[in-house]
C-alpha cells in the first residue's frame, strides 16, 4: 500500500479552498499517484489554451490573448458589473475562447455569451462566480446553451455550470445528461439535487461546498469513478446513495462533509482515495471484499488528522480493510489502530441490536418468530443451570454468541432447547451439557471459541446429537463434530462408526498426541490445524478426502503415510506452518504480490524436514510434489514405522529361509526317530520270534523224553 507524507496531507487540508476557487490547480498530496489523480482533467492541448508566452492586452474590463489563429481568448475580467455581456470581439479580433481564470473576481449576476465562443475551460470560469445568478447563452451558438439560467453543452449532454447564487432549493438535472463538469454544481444553495440514471461521468468538484446539500442518490446511475473532492465541504450531508457500478472514491471526495454519519460503499468497489472520508461523523464503517487499496486516512481521522476514538473497521480478514485497521509506516508518522470487526460478527450484532432483548436475572430473552432464544447470560456462578422458561415464555433455542459474556466453568442447557446458535459459548467455558432432544447445532465450527472446553455431554432425547468420552458427535457416531480443544488425552482412536471429522474438529487442542482414524473417509477443513503436540496421526486405507489446512502448524508431526485411496487434497493439508516473515513480506510488498497475479496468498510455508509416504502416481504424490514436500514410495506400514517395500522382502525371505531350515530339521529329527522306533520294533519283533521258537522247541524236547 502506498502511503503520503503527512505534512503533504495537511497541506492539502489547507489548500482546498484555494482549489476550490482555482479549479485549475487541482491538488495533490505529494507522491499522489495518476491512478487516484483526476481522470477527467483535460490539457492544454485539448482545451487549445495557449501555453507559449503570449503577450496579455487590454481591453476595457477585459484582458486576453490571440492565439496563433488570430482569435481572441479572455483571461481575466474585472468588471463590478450586474451584467456582463461577453464581447464578441476586441478591436476587431474575435473572441472565441473563454480561459480557467477569466472571471475569478467576478461579482456580477448575469453573464450572456455570444455565439462566437467555441470553447469555455473545462476547468469551469464560472466557478468562483459566487454571486452569479444566471447565465444567457445566444441562441445560435452551435456549442453551447442554457436552460432557466444553467449552462450546459450544446447536445446537453454536460452540465457545465449551475450559478452559485441561483435561487432555489431543489434542481433536476435533466434527462440525457450524461456528465457533470468541473465544479458544475459547486457552493451553490441547494437542498436537493436529482441526479437522472442518464449520468455516468463525474469531474472533479462536481458537488463540492454545497452547504445545504442533505442527500445525494446516484443509485440508478453506471457513474464509475467518485472523482477528487467531488463532495468536500457538503457540511450538512447526510444520505449518499452510490452506484453498483462504482470501483473508485477518489481523494478527499467526502472529506470535511461532517454531518456524514454513515454510508453504504458500493459492492464493486476496488480502490478508497487519501482522505476521502476524512473528518465526517463516521464511527464506522463497512468496507467490501472488493476494494484492494485504501489511502493514507481515508476513514478514521477528524479535521487535523488526528484518528477518531472508538472508530471500527468492518471486513473480511486477511482483507484491505483488517490491514487498513492496523497499517503503521514509521517513515510517514503513519500509526492505524483501529478496532476491526469481521464482517459476519458484525451483521450478527446488528441482528442482535434489532431483537429488543428483555432481561430476566442474569439472563435476556427475546421471542424471535414465535420461539423463546437465550440471548445473553452475564452470570458469574461456576455452574450455571439455564431456566427453562423466562417470563413464561419456553426456551428452545440459544441465539448466536449467547453466552460469551458469560464466565462460567459448566454451563447446563434445559431440555425445552431444540437449537443452539454458532458461537453461543465462550473461551472460559469447561463443560457444555446439551439436552438430547436438540436438533440444530448452527454452524461449522461451533465451538470454535472454546479454548478451555474439557467436555461435551448430551443427555439422552431424539435429538440428533450424542456424546462419549466428553467427545460431541451426530446422532449415529457417522460423523464427529467436536473434540474439546482443552482435553487433556494425549491419545485418541476414533471409534470405527465415524465417517467424517467434521471442518475444526480437533483444531487448537494443545494435548492431543497420536491420533488413529479407524474408517474415517472425509477429513474437513482445519480438522487438526494448530495441535503443536501432535506426533502421529495415523490414516486409515479408506479415506477419500483432506480438506484445506487439515493439519496445518502441526510442528511436531514430521511425517505422515497418505494411502493411494485418497482422491482430494486440500491447499495447505499437509507439512505447513505459519510463516512469520513471509506474512511480514506479502504486508510490505502487497502491491507487487497483486500485480504478479496473486491474489491470495497465505503466509505458510513448508516445514523443513517433513516428508510424506505415498504411493506413486497418486494423490497424495502430486500433492507434495506440487507443493515441494519431499515423498518417500515403496515402504509399507509396520506398527507406527514406516519400512522400504525391497527391504522388507528381503527380511521377509530370510525369515522364510530360516522357518523353513528350521522346519527341515524337525521334520528330519521326527524322521529319524521314526526309522529309530521301526527297526527296534522289528527287532523285538523277531526277538520274540526267536524267543518264541526257542521256547517251542524246548517244549517238544521235554515232551519226548517223557
Amino acid at each position: 500500500m502506498k502511503y503520503y507524507n503527512k505534512t503533504a496531507a495537511l497541506a492539502l487540508c489547507m489548500l482546498i479552498s484555494l482549489s476550490a476557487a482555482f479549479p485549475s490547480a487541482t491538488v495533490f498530496a505529494e507522491g499522489e499517484s495518476s491512478a487516484v489523480s483526476d481522470t477527467n482533467e483535460t490539457s492544454d492541448d485539448e482545451t487549445g489554451t495557449e501555453t507559449d508566452e503570449t503577450e496579455e492586452l487590454t481591453s476595457g474590463d477585459f484582458k486576453y490573448i490571440i492565439d496563433e489563429d488570430g482569435n481572441a481568448h479572455i483571461t481575466a475580467c474585472s468588471s463590478t458589473d450586474a451584467e456582463i455581456d461577453v464581447p464578441e470581439s476586441f478591436d476587431g479580433v474575435p473572441v472565441t475562447e473563454i480561459d480557467t481564470n477569466a472571471f475569478l473576481d467576478c461579482k456580477s449576476k448575469k453573464i450572456t455569451i455570444h455565439s462566437n465562443i467555441v470553447y469555455i475551460s473545462a476547468d469551469n470560469p464560472f466557478a468562483p462566480c459566487l454571486t452569479l445568478e444566471e447565465i444567457i447563452v445566444d441562441e445560435d451558438s452551435e456549442h453551447y446553451a442554457a436552460v432557466d439560467g444553467v449552462l450546459y453543452s450544446k447536445d446537453m449532454k454536460s452540465i457545465l455550470n449551475y450559478p452559485s447564487s441561483k435561487k432555489g432549493e431543489s434542481f433536476t438535472i435533466p434527462d440525457g445528461v450524461e456528465e457533470i463538469g468541473t465544479a458544475a454544481l459547486s457552493d451553490t444553495l441547494l437542498k436537493e439535487i436529482n441526479i437522472p440514471d442518464s449520468v455516468n461521468t463525474l469531474n472533479r468538484h462536481c458537488f463540492s461546498f454545497n452547504p445545504n446539500l442533505i442527500s445525494i442518490d446516484m443509485g440508478g446511475t453506471s457513474i464509475a469513478e467518485i472523482p477528487i473532492m467531488a463532495f468536500v465541504g457538503c457540511d450538512v450531508l447526510t444520505d449518499v446513495i452510490f452506484s453498483d457500478a462504482t470501483e473508485s472514491i477518489g481523494l478527499a471526495a467526502f472529506m470535511n462533509c461532517k454531518s456524514l454519519a454513515e454510508v453504504t460503499l458500493p459492492p464493486q468497489l476496488r480502490q478508497v482515495g487519501q482522505n476521502a472520508f476524512m473528518d465526517t461523523a463516521m464511527k464506522r464503517i463497512v468496507i467490501p471484499d472488493t476494494v484492494q487499496t485504501i489511502g493514507y486516512s481515508a476513514f478514521g481521522y477528524d479535521e487535523n488528522e488526528n484518528a477518531v476514538e472508538g472508530f471500527t473497521i468492518v471486513g473480511s480478514n486477511d482483507s484491505a480493510a483488517s490491514r487498513y485497521a492496523k497499517d503503521t509506516d514509521s517513515e510517514y508518522d503513519y500509526y492505524n489502530d483501529f478496532n476491526f470487526m469481521n464482517r459476519e460478527l458484525y451483521e450478527k450484532q446488528v441482528a442482535y441490536e434489532a431483537l429488543n432483548a428483555k432481561p430476566f436475572g442474569d439472563f435476556e430473552y427475546a421471542v424471535i418468530d414465535g420461539e423463546g432464544y437465550i440471548t445473553n447470560c452475564t452470570s458469574i456462578e461456576d455452574t450455571v443451570n439455564v431456566p427453562a422458561e423466562m417470563d413464561g415464555v419456553s426456551i428452545t433455542a440459544v441465539y448466536y454468541g449467547a453466552f460469551q459474556s458469560c464466565g462460567a466453568a459448566n454451563i447446563v442447557l434445559p431440555e425445552t432447547v431444540k437449537k443452539i446458535g454458532e458461537d453461543a459459548f465462550s473461551e472460559y467455558v469447561e463443560s457444555i451439557t446439551i439436552p438430547g432432544g436438540c436438533t440444530l447445532i448452527e454452524g461449522d465450527e461451533p465451538f470454535l471459541r472454546c479454548s478451555s472446553l474439557k467436555y461435551i455431554t448430551v443427555t439422552d432425547g431424539s435429538g440428533e446429537y450424542s456424546s462419549k468420552d466428553g467427545v460431541l458427535y451426530n446422532k449415529d457416531r457417522s460423523r464427529l463434530i467436536a473434540y474439546p480443544q482443552a482435553c487433556e488425552n494425549k491419545e485418541f482412536t476414533v471409534p470405527d462408526t465415524v465417517k467424517e471429522l467434521a471442518p475444526s474438529s480437533f483444531c487448537y487442542n494443545e494435548h492431543l498426541q497420536k491420533v488413529k482414524l479407524t474408517a474415517v473417509e472425509t477429513i474437513g477443513d482445519y480438522a487438526f490445524e494448530g495441535c503443536p503436540a501432535l506426533i502421529e496421526a495415523k490414516l486409515p486405507k479408506t479415506l477419500k478426502s483432506v480438506g484445506q489446512n487439515a493439519f496445518l502448524g502441526c510442528t511436531e508431526m514430521k511425517s505422515i503415510r497418505v494411502y493411494g485411496e485418497v482422491e482430494y487434497i486440500g491447499d495447505y493439508a499437509f507439512g505447513y506452518n505459519y510463516d512469520e516473515e513471509l506474512a511480514a513480506d506479502i504486508q510490505n510488498n502487497m502491491a507487487s504480490y497483486a500485480m504478479s497475479g496473486e491474489s491470495v496468498v497465505m503466509p505458510y510455508s513448508v516445514m523443513e524436514g517433513f516428508k510424506m509416504y505415498v504411493e506413486k502416481d497418486s494423490m497424495a504424490m502430486q500433492y507434495a510434489e506440487a507443493c515441494g514436500i519431499k515423498t518417500v514410495t515403496d515402504t509399507v506400514a509396520v506398527g507406527s514405522k514406516n519400512v522400504d517395500k525391497t527391504f522388507m522382502y528381503v527380511v521377509l525371505g530370510a525369515v522364510a529361509a530360516v522357518i523353513l531350515a528350521a522346519a527341515g530339521i524337525i521334520t528330519g529329527k521326527g524322521i529319524s526317530r521314526k526309522k529309530k522306533a521301526k527297526a527296534a520294533a522289528v527287532r523285538k519283533a523277531k526277538a520274540a520270534e526267536k524267543r518264541a521258537e526257542s521256547s517251542k522247541k524246548i517244549k517238544e524236547e521235554n515232551s519226548d523224553e517223557s
